[in-house]
């Protein structure tokens, strides 16, 4: 395979290169065909193949695009995300006199004076950049990641000219403006910022490996941030057995048990504790040292989650584990943005199949038949689900196959049941996520009271009019009297809740003894399990009478 040349390459020539490529795979058909989500053409040649073909065609910029559209099941069809996946993201190594080049650029000094070795053949090339071994002047083995010549000039020129087509295709296709082709576009170009900068990629590892400080069941390599630069970054080499080898007689040594369950702990921790976490766990990026400790690699790639959003996704993940269609509807449309508007039953009834299925197949939060259940009612609805969902369920499914393939009995839900509810726990034990539950009880309380006036107003105009009776028959009153029931017993619940906690936290800001503590939370679980005694037999009386 010839070398890709960076260097000066025009605009235009690079214009001219990128239409007379898309004219030559006929790209304006591929493309209305995916959005019309066709499969096949009339060859039978399927046309995911031929757009990621089209994508390796015209480079490292496009190479991403379509990497970044495989993290996006909501955006393109299924078979497309599938074939996206596997983009081929190598290219020939940059020759010998460029590398020393950027390490004297980046370095300041002769190589010569930073590392005792270095092995001119590379361990690997991506289109970004190539991973070579090193050891350092007193001997440490090192891995150096060195920059492409040329890659972030010749990524600027495809961005100026991506933009320009963008528009074009805006303005062609008048649906696709629903997608916001232009928002994912610059998305595409903050990622590709930040990977084209190896600081920053520095400055992460740095990060989680302090996220993981004084853990024995997880190492992330160490980096040597005085040796790093924009197009240069020198870490720890790791020795171990990769996950992706899983085949070969060293796996034998390993506790497949135990390294299972720690990658399933250390995954869930960066997710939903840390917010920064791996967004390609695949085999090829994950080692383990000794017989279960899990090493991470190459963390080029994180994903950055709000914690707002850590604990949708979570309330979604355990929502369905507990086979609850209300709260996964619900943790559904706090995830999503809605474009359009919502058929409220037929979204429910898309909703229970979901939990249908999960309790009816026994099959993993993880399942990709379930994801694409999700994926499915966003498409159905029109709403667009956040790119953090995709990489963390693709995070989940990636490394939940090997898994399995270590430990045939591994059970993701299983395995992570209790460090959610350790999170949980932690989240309701601390003052600050107190505060905002008191915070956001007393915020519904008071929407419901402003609310309420206008909706009882619009039920009188209505009853006035004989709007009801024309539009509701009996057997739908009946449902809004037991929806109202039991609005009024979760309002209820919501204020005693939110009475204990502010109490709790009273008794906290007090200086209160331990033993004062244990009485009062005795005593208020003590009322919470009365209360909830009460209404039940309340609950079940006024459904009696109502029979």
């Amino acid at each position: 395979m010839a070398r890709t040349v960076f260097v000066g390459t025009s605009r235009l020539t690079r214009f001219n290169e990128i239409v007379a490529i898309l004219l030559r795979h006929n790209a304006w058909s591929l493309l209305r065909d995916m959005m019309d989500e066709e499969e096949d053409d009339e060859d039978g040649a399927p046309r995911a193949i031929k757009v990621r073909e089209l994508l390796e065609a015209l480079g490292p910029t496009f190479i991403k695009l379509g990497q970044l559209l495989a993290t996006r099941p909501d955006l393109v069809p299924k078979s497309y995300v599938e074939e996206f996946s596997k983009l081929y993201d190598q290219t020939p190594p940059s020759p010998a006199d460029e590398v020393q080049r950027v390490l004297r650029e980046e370095l300041g000094r002769d190589p010569s004076e930073v590392f005792a070795t270095f092995e001119t053949r590379p361990i690997a090339s991506a289109s970004i950049g190539q991973v070579h071994k090193a050891t350092l002047l007193d001997g440490t083995p090192v891995a150096v990641k060195v920059q492409h010549v040329g890659i972030e000039q010749r990524m600027v020129l495809d961005f100026q000219i991506l933009k320009g087509l963008v528009t074009f295709i805006e303005k062609t296709f008048s649906e696709s403006r629903v997608w916001q082709p232009m928002d994912h576009l610059e998305e595409l170009r903050l990622m590709l910022e930040r990977e084209l900068d190896y600081r920053y990629e520095m400055r992460t590892t740095k990060q989680v490996c302090a996220n993981f400080s004084g853990d024995a069941t997880v190492h992330i390599p160490a980096v040597y941030p005085g040796l790093c630069g924009k197009r240069l970054l020198v870490m720890e080499f790791i020795e171990g057995t990769k996950l992706s080898r899983l085949d070969g007689p060293e796996v034998a040594l390993l506790d497949r048990r135990a390294v299972a369950r720690n990658l399933t702990t250390a995954m869930a921790k960066q997710i939903f504790v840390d917010r920064l976490f791996h967004a390609d766990p695949s085999p090829g990026n994950l080692m383990v040292q000794g017989t279960s400790t899990v090493v991470f690699l190459d963390f080029g790639a994180v994903g950055l989650v709000t914690e707002r959003r850590a604990k949708t996704i979570l309330a979604l993940i355990t929502s369905i584990s507990k086979g609850d269609p209300e709260e996964t509807g619900q943790a559904i449309l706090d995830l999503c943005d809605q474009r359009a508007e919502l058929d409220v039953k037929r979204f429910q009834s898309d909703v229970e199949r979901i939990v249908d299925y999960f309790e009816r197949e026994s099959v993993s939060v993880a399942d990709p038949v379930l994801m694409d259940l999700i994926v499915g009612i966003a498409r159905s609805h029109k709403m667009l689900l956040p790119p953090d969902f995709a990489l963390i369920t693709r995070a989940l499914f990636q490394f939940e196959g090997f898994c399995r393939a270590l430990d045939p009995a591994f059970d993701l839900t299983e395995v992570l049941q209790p460090f959610v509810q350790q999170i949980l726990w932690r989240n309701l034990s601390d003052p600050r996520a107190q505060k905002d539950l008191v915070q956001e009880t007393i915020g519904e309380v008071l929407k419901f009271g402003r609310t309420l006036p206008h909706t009882l107003n619009t039920v009188l105009r209505k009853i006035e009019r004989n709007e009801i009776t024309t539009r509701v028959d009996l057997v739908g009153l009946e449902g809004i009297k037991q929806a109202q029931g039991r609005g009024v017993l979760k309002m209820a619940f919501t204020v005693m809740m939110a009475a204990l906690l502010i109490g709790l936290g009273i008794v906290y800001a007090s200086g209160a003894s331990s033993g004062r503590v244990g009485q009062f939370l005795f005593a208020s679980a003590a009322v919470a399990a009365l209360w909830t005694l009460v209404m039940v037999l309340w609950s079940e009386a006024f459904k009696g009478r109502r029979e």
